[in-house]
C-alpha cells in the first residue's frame, strides 16, 4: 500500500505554462482522500516558489517540501527544517569563472527565496533578478545559495560539466531539455543544475522516509529530467511522464502521458485506483 507520492513540478506537475490541471490537482487529492496517500513536492526549485504553488492551489500537499534538489528540506507551515545545504561563495566564483571562460548562455543561482540570473543573450526570464555580478551580489548581500544552474548549448554544457571535475564539492546532473515559446515560435533550452556532493532528490527522499518511517515500497515517485535521475533509483514505484528524459524513461516502471495532458493525473487514475 503506497503512502507517499514524490514528485517534480517542472515538466511533471506543471504543465508548459506553469499551471496545474484541475485534473491533476483533483486526482492528487482523491489519492489523499481516500487511499491518505500524502504528495511531497520534490523539486530542484527553491522554497519560495514551492511555498507560492501551495498558496496558489487548492491541493492537499504534504506539509514537508523537498526543495533545489534536496539541498532544503523544511515544513512550509513551521518552518522547520530536516536538511539544508548552502554553496560557500568560494564555489559560486569558481562557477562562475567557468561560466565567464565559456559560451554559456547564463548562470542562475537559487537561494531560498529568489533565483539570480548573470545572462549574455536577451533571452526573457520568468522570475528570475537578472544580475551583473552574481558573486559580488550575493557575498554584499550575505546570501546563502542552495542551487546553480548552466544553459547553453550542449557542447558549452558538456566542456563546463568536464571542468567543474576540478571541484569535489560540486557535481552536475545530466543534461536536460525544456521548451519556451518567444514570438509565437517554439524554443529549446539545454540546461543542467549544479549541485553539491551529496546533496540530490535520492538523498533527500531517504531523510523524509526516515523521519515518517515509511518504507521504500510504500512510495511512488514522478519525474521528467536529469535531476530527477537520483530519485529513480531509490526504489518504490516510478512513474515518468510522457514528455521524460530518455534516461529516465528507461528506468521507470510506467510512462504516463505529458505534462501538458494531465499525465499526473491519469497515472494517479491507473496505478493507485487501477482505473484506465
Amino acid at each position: 500500500m503506497y503512502k507517499v507520492i514524490f514528485i517534480d513540478l517542472d515538466g511533471t506537475l506543471l504543465n508548459d505554462k506553469k499551471e496545474i490541471s484541475d485534473e491533476n490537482i483533483r486526482q492528487l487529492n482523491r489519492a489523499y482522500n481516500e487511499k491518505g496517500i500524502k504528495t511531497i513536492i520534490t523539486s530542484g526549485r527553491q522554497a519560495g516558489y514551492i511555498k507560492k504553488i501551495y498558496e496558489k492551489y487548492d491541493c492537499h500537499f504534504g506539509d514537508y517540501i523537498i526543495c533545489a534538489n534536496g539541498a532544503i528540506i523544511k515544513n512550509v507551515k513551521t518552518n522547520e527544517y530536516l536538511n539544508k545545504e548552502y554553496f560557500n561563495l568560494d564555489d559560486v566564483i569558481f562557477l562562475r569563472n567557468i561560466y565567464l571562460n565559456s559560451n554559456l548562455e547564463y548562470f542562475l543561482v537559487y537561494t531560498e527565496t529568489n533565483s539570480y540570473i548573470e545572462k549574455r543573450s536577451d533571452m526573457e526570464t520568468q522570475d528570475e533578478i537578472v544580475i551583473n555580478n552574481i558573486t559580488n551580489f550575493l557575498a554584499n548581500n550575505n546570501l546563502q545559495p542552495t542551487l546553480c544552474i548552466f544553459g547553453g548549448d550542449i557542447k558549452e554544457l558538456e566542456s563546463a560539466s568536464e571542468q567543474m571535475k576540478t571541484n569535489t564539492h560540486i557535481l552536475s546532473t545530466p543534461i536536460s531539455n525544456y521548451y519556451t515559446t518567444i514570438n509565437n515560435e517554439i524554443v529549446h533550452h539545454n540546461y543542467f543544475d549544479i549541485v553539491k556532493d551529496g546533496c540530490n532528490k535520492q538523498e533527500a527522499i531517504k531523510i523524509v522516509l526516515k523521519a515518517f518511517n515509511i518504507k521504500n515500497d510504500e512510495m511512488i515517485v514522478i519525474g521528467d529530467g536529469g535531476n530527477d535521475v537520483p530519485m529513480f533509483e531509490c526504489g518504490g514505484y516510478k512513474i515518468a511522464m510522457g514528455n521524460a528524459d530518455h534516461i529516465i524513461k528507461e528506468k521507470a516502471d510506467f510512462i504516463t502521458d505529458t505534462n501538458n495532458n494531465d499525465g499526473v493525473a491519469k497515472a494517479i487514475k491507473k496505478i493507485i485506483f487501477s482505473e484506465e
